[in-house]
């Protein structure tokens, strides 16, 4: 069985480059409307002219999903464009520290925790309602293996990474069909 994406709405975070890239051309190449968002829209909208040179459809927003106001825009200026959100793929991320733990300083912690974990908890709740409205979606966020083992070096990141898992299984029972 085969499932189609063609006039799918999808917002894909982190998009401008890397695996969100990816995501955002494939979904495009496979029918979806994409919003590509990421920190710099420079680099955004860079990526969404080169979907709409492949002949897809593509909107470039900036979006720093660590800012609340960042991702109501985001949504948003998403309903405002296309009417609703199908797919969300929430793959933005960072790590800016690494080494053992008892080293982690806590302003790292707080921007990892931030970015990696509440920003995804943050657009579930933006957009899980609109999706609900209009018959469904999908929530998919691109974690990491190390949500699975430990790390000497990255281990904030991948508690972050763990807690995005975690949270998947958690949405899927609060919004899942029953």
């Amino acid at each position: 069985m085969s499932i189609s994406i063609k006039g799918k709405i999808a917002v894909i975070t982190g998009a401008s480059r890397g695996i969100g890239k990816a995501i955002a051309q494939d979904l495009a190449k496979a029918g979806a409307s994409v919003v590509v968002c990421s920190r710099k829209v420079e680099s955004c909208e860079q990526v969404a002219e080169e979907i709409r040179q492949a002949g897809g459809k593509a909107l470039a927003l900036k979006c720093n999903v660590a800012h609340k106001e960042d991702l109501n825009s985001l949504v948003q200026s998403t309903l405002d464009q296309f009417g609703r959100i199908d797919i969300v793929v929430g793959n933005a991320a960072t790590n800016p520290a690494y080494g053992p733990m008892h080293q982690l300083e806590d302003d790292a912690y707080e921007k990892i925790m931030g970015t990696n974990l509440r920003s995804n908890l943050w657009l579930a709740n933006l957009t899980c309602p609109h999706m609900e409205k209009t018959g469904g979606g999908s929530l998919i966020f691109i974690s990491s293996i190390t949500a699975l083992i430990g790390s000497k070096v990255i281990g904030a990141y991948a508690m972050s990474k763990a807690g995005e898992v975690q949270l998947a299984r958690n949405l899927a029972i609060e919004w899942g069909r029953t």
